[in-house]
């Protein structure tokens, strides 16, 4: 990149101290980006983060402010999902480029309302999690083109995880992930939904099972009030007698299970390792001549499989990808239409558990 991008960070919580900022001040990554505005309703959180990591940027506890003041030409939402919307909504009516952290909003008319105004307004959104950043995703997606998968019959996605109170959260109260607009499929399961769609289109219709199977949970000797479902199992049908099952929750002491999304084809099968077995981010059984293969279980050259930023986690890669494409002027591959038809299938999923019945999706996006 012939300049860093300048980025302005809203919300300076968990995620933005553990993910963004060590990655940004990195010697790889520093000349790419420049934090130039950090803001946080905590009063000093955003100038305790700036020093620490010695960014020369500004801190702002109001939002407004920053968007008027600050000199960015990507923000970066990193507040809690509830919030979303609303945020997004005001940056883009300022004229500036959105990237998202997941999920974009609560609702799926909320996230479509969002990217028609960007359209209307010429701008960048793109939402996280930008999985077909990742090599992987993009091996998967170059095999089943070239038809070594065949036509893939059936997949499932993996999204459980132990739940965020029995993790290292560095002070920050977890209530967020319990309440409305929080719970695991909108925290864990979306990347492998998002992986899905990508890879085989949008999907028609969905269905499922959905509840909390552990309403007793507490942090820091305080009982946490758990509104959302923690326990979500979810059936697509993304037509043409393709089907998935995707497993949300809270409910899963250790997340190394297996693979992040399986995919069974007609000729083979892809397992993408994602978060929840990184040291094998691919594999896949053949039973036709490919990669110098002829027949079995196996793994693409390291170079394959890799990611574009060696340890850098998929966050960060999300955002440089999009700029890198702001400076070269190609479309990202994270961009916000997805990320709604998304939102739409889990919020869907969730009315469909609770009514019994089998919901149609109505959005869509260029496949």
């Amino acid at each position: 990149m012939s300049k860093a991008t300048k980025l302005a960070v809203l919300g300076s919580g968990f995620i933005a101290y553990t993910d963004y900022y060590p990655a940004f001040v990195r010697e790889d990554i520093r000349d790419l980006v420049e934090v130039t505005a950090i803001c946080d309703p905590v009063s000093g959180r955003a100038a305790e983060h700036i020093e620490k990591f010695g960014f020369s940027a500004k801190a702002y506890t109001d939002y407004d402010a920053m968007l008027a003041e600050a000199d960015m030409d990507l923000l970066i939402v990193l507040s809690p999902i509830p919030l979303h919307y609303q945020q997004v909504k005001k940056a883009l009516l300022a004229g500036k480029n959105v990237y998202c952290q997941k999920t974009f909003t609560e609702t799926a008319a909320e996230a479509t309302e969002l990217v028609a105004l960007a359209k209307e307004k010429g701008l960048i959104l793109c939402a996280a999690p930008g999985q077909m950043v990742l090599a992987e995703n993009q091996e998967v997606k170059k095999l089943m083109e070239q038809g070594v998968l065949g036509k893939v019959c059936w997949a499932r996605g993996f999204g459980g995880h132990p739940g965020h109170e029995k993790q290292e959260l560095f002070g920050i109260d977890p209530s967020q992930y319990y309440k409305k607009g929080g719970g695991p499929m909108g925290d864990v399961a979306v990347y492998s939904i998002t992986t899905l769609v990508n890879l085989l289109g949008p999907a028609k219709r969905v269905c499922g099972f959905s509840g909390i199977a552990e309403p007793d949970r507490f942090w820091n000797g305080k009982k946490l009030d758990v509104q959302m479902d923690d326990n979500t199992y979810l059936l697509i049908d993304f037509g043409e007698s393709r089907f998935a099952a995707i497993t949300g929750n809270f409910c899963t002491p250790q997340f190394r299970c297996g693979p992040l999304v399986e995919m069974f084809g007609t000729k083979g099968i892809a397992r993408i390792g994602g978060w929840s077995k990184r040291e094998v981010p691919l594999e896949y059984y053949t039973s036709q001549p490919v990669n110098g293969s002829t027949y079995g279980w196996y793994q693409p050259a390291e170079d394959i499989a890799a990611p574009s930023k060696p340890e850098t986690v998929h966050t960060v890669q999300d955002v440089l990808h999009i700029c890198a494409c702001m400076e070269t002027g190609e479309k990202p591959l994270n961009t916000a239409d997805r990320a709604a038809h998304v939102i739409e299938i889990i919020e869907k999923g969730y009315e469909a558990a609770e009514t019994g019945r089998t919901m149609e999706l109505t959005t869509t996006f260029d496949f």
